[in-house]
């Protein structure tokens, strides 16, 4: 890894304006501080977070980007990882790439380009692999969460093939046999898909396709699932995420049909208020999720202060059914 002394001989300038260029407490030429920030980014270092004095702090940063802000799910994630990382001597900045391939591009040229120490990140499906692969060479801290778009790094996920498959289970075992899937577009759609199957061929049923419904991401999503509804016909429903849960909540209302005497209803998400109302719903453990991330972006630095070569990690949560009173029995 290149050290503070390969940029300012890069950027023909002294160590003590490296530290003042990186610094909001001194002054420095713009024209020095981009020559500092491109010679950074070509040798790929990452400064430290600097003091008054110019010294080092003890905490590193490290940078989460997120696909979505207004996430439950996302809030309870950061709050535990932040708590572990804080344990561990790291502060947390987080940042959102809106799924989106240039957006998160962006995300990582500024992280490198000013003061993080590693990235925990959400990959975009369609993300830039050259700059991963670059930054993964020269042993920068990288950990992607819940999708494996890159094979070559540390990756935690959730098991969302199994969390289907036992809320699918539940809901087959209680009677039901039409039973709509309802999600946004999402790349974890296909192992839901493949939970779901598995579910019913357990049980020797045949499955409805069109049971299956995967939205866009629309303003008139409640009408949508009402229309859908009306066709399907089903007496259960399976949703993922709060917003799309919502909508369904207020579509069944408009519809007259009552949770769960007239429908049964289970969320993918144990969301805060779902304890409230009785709903039954796949639940992930926060505080798990928060220590892992903190154990596995904390062994990225110990690897590459080892010079270490280990093969990357991958581990995977499994979710689990919280039984509540919104299925009813058919049986």
């Amino acid at each position: 890894m290149s050290n503070i002394k390969d940029v300012a001989a890069l950027a023909g300038v002294s160590v003590p304006t490296v530290y003042k260029a990186y610094s909001n407490t001194y002054f420095t030429s713009p024209e020095i501080r981009e020559k500092v920030y491109a010679a950074a980014k070509e040798l790929g270092y990452v400064p430290k977070t600097v003091n008054r004095t110019g010294g080092k702090e003890s905490k590193r940063t490290v940078a989460l980007f997120l696909d979505e802000i207004v996430n439950p799910f996302y809030s309870a994630m950061v709050r535990e990882t932040s708590k572990e990382l804080e344990h561990k001597g790291y502060q947390l900045a987080v940042m959102y790439n809106s799924n989106s391939a240039s957006v998160e591009r962006e995300n990582f040229e500024a992280a490198i380009a000013h003061k993080y120490d590693g990235i925990i990140f959400v990959p975009s499906p369609e993300g830039d692999g050259e700059l991963i692969k670059q930054l993964n060479a020269k042993r920068f801290p990288l950990l992607q969460l819940f999708r494996t778009v890159y094979p070559d790094l540390d990756t935690l996920l959730i098991d969302d093939e199994l969390g289907t498959y036992l809320a699918v289970k539940h809901l087959l075992q209680s009677g039901h046999k039409k039973i709509m899937l309802i999600s946004k577009t999402n790349p974890a759609l296909v192992k839901r898909e493949v939970g779901y199957a598995r579910a019913f061929a357990e049980e020797r049923l045949e499955m409805d396709n069109e049971c299956l419904y995967l939205m866009s991401y629309a303003d008139c999503a409640k009408e949508m699932i009402k229309e859908k509804i009306h066709a399907v016909q089903p007496t259960a429903i399976l949703s993922v995420g709060e917003s799309t849960s919502i909508n369904v909540i207020q579509a069944l209302s408009e519809m007259n049909l009552s949770i769960p005497d007239d429908i049964s209803f289970i969320i993918y998400d144990d969301l805060p208020w779902t304890a409230v109302y009785g709903i039954t719903t796949v639940a992930h453990s926060y505080e798990s999720i928060g220590r892992l991330i903190a154990e596995m972006i904390d062994g990225q630095f110990n690897k590459r202060e080892n010079g270490s070569g280990e093969q990357p990690a991958r581990l995977v949560l499994d979710p689990r059914l919280v039984a509540r009173k919104s299925v009813k029995i058919l049986l």
